[in-house]
């Protein structure tokens, strides 16, 4: 059969940087790219709780303030960086809705390139790359948060994304810099932290001193705020003040605080649990941390990126005080997780069904299936992972 013209074009090989495509490959970006801005924009007139319950008043006290001049008013509970995002928006648009989602929106799409970054690092194969862009720019939990939520989740999970590629690079420095440019942004950054030590200790990449980076770029993105008038004391303990703000073991996160009756409002013994729980966390991760250092394994890029989703998982299921959002890193790890083999795919629809469920108590005011339901599918999720984990580890045993 003879080969069309535009079959001819669509297959011609086009190199950018290191990486070869097809037209056909830039042909689909370009089209998912549009498609995906489409789906965001048809969202953004939708005003939720959080927008005008907090972020709307914060911007017109931005506004009042004579934008970056506000800076040196305790506005928010964020920490500087995002206040420099939301002064940039009121000077470049009257519509706040529109200006804070965009931030979002522009960040989606930056992870998205994080997440081909990572799968292209793994496989080589563009394909896949390209696949695992769809799935995060498609994912119910990244639409829901940014475009339609007005949250900005996105924002620090792409820096740990950026973080996690420049570590399969080799680049402890860069890496955790990256990391460190996320814990400026909120404070869940730190759930990546036991993945780093693990691997420090493994000496996979990991420097000690380059996690000295994560304070000195925290106190330096907090200098602009404080050069306009901003308490350094405040700019230095927003996180301390924050981790007081929720008594609950559980925000309506389905972990295993739900299933011990710790969720909001109906707190028991929440102190108690809470102490008990923060423990309990410190221990799990120390047994995992002793069994990868003590075993001599092959360290594999698919192993890590395994590691990496099971011990953020673990994290936050054990961990007292997580809100509903909290799992949001976790659904970005499992995208590199199930594309780089496709079999895992239900594990990664899976984690994420059970976000967009966590999330509509708040978004919707129903729960429409119970928390302690949740907690369980969720458990068996991280169980999955793990077992997929040691079965990985028992393959590459040296």
């Amino acid at each position: 059969m003879e080969e069309r013209a535009i079959d001819r074009f669509m297959f011609q090989r086009v190199r950018i940087g290191k990486i070869q495509f097809q037209i056909v490959d830039l042909t689909f970006i370009l089209c998912l790219f549009a498609f995906a801005f489409m789906i965001r924009w048809k969202l953004m007139p939708v005003e939720s709780a959080d927008y005008w319950g907090f972020l709307e008043g914060w911007m017109t006290q931005i506004r009042n303030g004579g934008g970056f001049r506000s800076l040196s008013q305790s506005i928010s509970n964020y920490t500087a960086p995002y206040m420099y995002l939301m002064c940039l928006v009121s000077y470049i648009t009257d519509n706040d809705l529109y200006g804070l989602k965009m931030i979002s929106v522009f960040f989606d799409y930056a992870a998205a390139f994080a997440v081909f970054l990572i799968i292209h690092k793994m496989s080589g194969n563009v394909k896949k790359s390209i696949l695992g862009m769809a799935v995060l720019l498609l994912s119910p939990t990244v639409i829901l948060d940014g475009a339609y939520w007005c949250q900005c989740d996105i924002i620090y999970t792409c820096f740990l994304l950026y973080a996690l590629y420049f570590f399969l690079k080799d680049n402890s420095r860069l890496s955790l810099i990256f990391v460190g440019i996320s814990f400026a942004f909120k404070l869940q950054a730190v759930f990546i932290l036991p993945f780093f030590i693990i691997m420090w200790l493994k000496r996979r990449t990991v420097k000690l001193p380059d996690f000295l980076w994560i304070p000195v770029i925290y106190v330096i993105s907090s200098l602009p705020a404080y050069f306009l008038g901003r308490s350094f004391k405040e700019l230095m303990t927003v996180y301390l003040e924050q981790t007081d703000t929720y008594p609950w073991g559980t925000l309506e996160y389905p972990n295993i605080y739900a299933l011990l009756g710790e969720a909001m409002p109906d707190m028991r013994h929440a102190a108690e649990v809470s102490g008990a729980g923060t423990f309990m966390t410190i221990i799990i991760l120390g047994c995992i941390a002793y069994y990868f250092y003590t075993k001599k394994i092959r360290l594999t890029n698919e192993l890590l990126i395994t590691l990496a989703l099971f011990t953020v998982a673990l994290t936050v299921y054990s961990l007292p005080h997580m809100h509903d959002r909290y799992g949001f890193l976790i659904d970005l790890l499992a995208v590199p997780y199930g594309v780089i083999r496709v079999k895992r795919l239900p594990v990664t629809c899976g984690f994420m069904l059970i976000s967009v469920l966590t999330f509509m108590p708040y978004l919707i005011a129903v729960h429409l299936v119970p928390i302690t339901y949740l907690a369980i599918g969720l458990l068996g999720l991280i169980v999955c992972v793990g077992l997929d984990l040691y079965g990985q580890m028992r393959e590459m045993s040296v």
